[in-house]
């Protein structure tokens, strides 16, 4: 439970938000916006510990592809989100 962050959590929020609102309201483009943003936290700051050489456990570091998708989900969320705020104004 010690790697879990704010934002991880929050992520987490936003993904069962997500997967409800597609069951319940049926529009799978807002239901990717909330996914989008959801996965794209989790993805960005989501950290897994390790043994080091002694033994202790150690938090390993986010390798560098998983925050290059991370910010590009999250990026896709806003342009979803605006494509959602386009196509309600019509």
């Amino acid at each position: 439970m010690k790697n879990l962050s704010l934002t991880v959590i929050i992520g987490i929020l936003f993904s069962a938000i997500g997967t409800a609102s597609l069951f319940i309201t049926q529009n799978p483009l807002m239901a990717a916006v909330w996914l989008s943003f959801g996965n794209g936290l989790i993805l960005s700051n989501l950290r897994f510990s390790r043994p080091d050489a002694a033994g202790n456990m150690v938090a390993a570091p986010i390798p560098k592809v998983r925050i290059y998708v991370g910010v590009a989900l999250i990026a896709m969320a806003v342009i979803l989100l605006g494509v959602q705020v386009y196509s309600d104004l019509q």
